[in-house]
């Protein structure tokens, strides 16, 4: 992943979060010293304000460390505290993979059925709506893997539970880095397939139905991966 000039004019936002991307990625790991303000500002094509802002927030966050006359570093000992920040440093590899896809079983099945009891009209458009476009992106790993995981957190959503929503959004920002490379791993038709079910599930309101799709759905998932020996880039 390389650093990408700034369009939008939320320029410190969008540095933050390509320089966050850099540590979930990989590509700067823990203790690694990251460009200088001058370079990052010609990097992003942005004013050196932005740039600094941006990295005392992950100072701030704990994710970054300044080290006097040395630069910035990428933190080594990382703080526990990264659920009210949403950033979990992880580095996505196959293995650490199936270990998050495990957890969402247990927890997505549940999201599952609590979406069956409260999903709301407005829940359900958008679940359709998400749907709709991976139908319209299969065949586009990028964009399909995005509404993928745009469809699972709109399960999380339909909850209408403040916890599920934040674990799920940590979920959703490990994965970001790494999704593409999963749709590639396990193709369209299992995500449209199950995607279809769990939609026509809650429309019905089915509990059992819904959770018992949801966990076979990440299994399979599971047993795809676990079968590739190759690692996530």
């Amino acid at each position: 992943m390389n650093i990408q000039p700034i369009k939008r004019r939320s320029v410190s936002n969008e540095v933050l979060d390509q320089l966050k991307d850099q540590i979930l990625s990989g590509k700067w790991t823990a203790g690694t010293k990251i460009p200088g303000e001058i370079e990052l500002t010609k990097m992003f094509g942005v004013s050196r304000i932005s740039v600094r802002e941006a990295i005392h927030r992950l100072v701030g966050m704990g994710v970054l460390c300044i080290k006097r006359g040395e630069g910035t570093f990428v933190t080594e000992v990382l703080p526990k505290d990264y659920f009210n920040s949403l950033l979990p440093i992880l580095m996505i590899d196959n293995a650490s993979l199936i270990e998050m896809l495990e957890f969402r079983a247990m927890i997505e099945a549940e999201s599952a059925r609590l979406a069956v009891l409260r999903a709301d009209e407005e829940d359900l458009k958008r679940l359709k709506e998400i749907l709709t476009r991976m139908e319209q992106t299969e065949g586009d790993y990028k964009q399909f893997a995005l509404e993928d995981l745009n469809f699972h957190t709109a399960i999380a959503l339909a909850t209408h539970n403040g916890v599920i929503i934040k674990v799920n959004a940590i979920i959703h920002d490990m994965l970001k880095t790494a999704m593409d490379e999963v749709v590639k791993q396990t193709g369209f038709h299992g995500g449209l397939f199950y995607h279809r079910k769990l939609l026509q599930a809650i429309v019905d309101r089915d509990e059992e139905m819904a959770v018992g799709i949801m966990k076979e759905h990440i299994d399979v998932t599971i047993k795809k991966i676990s079968g590739n020996k190759g690692s996530i880039q």
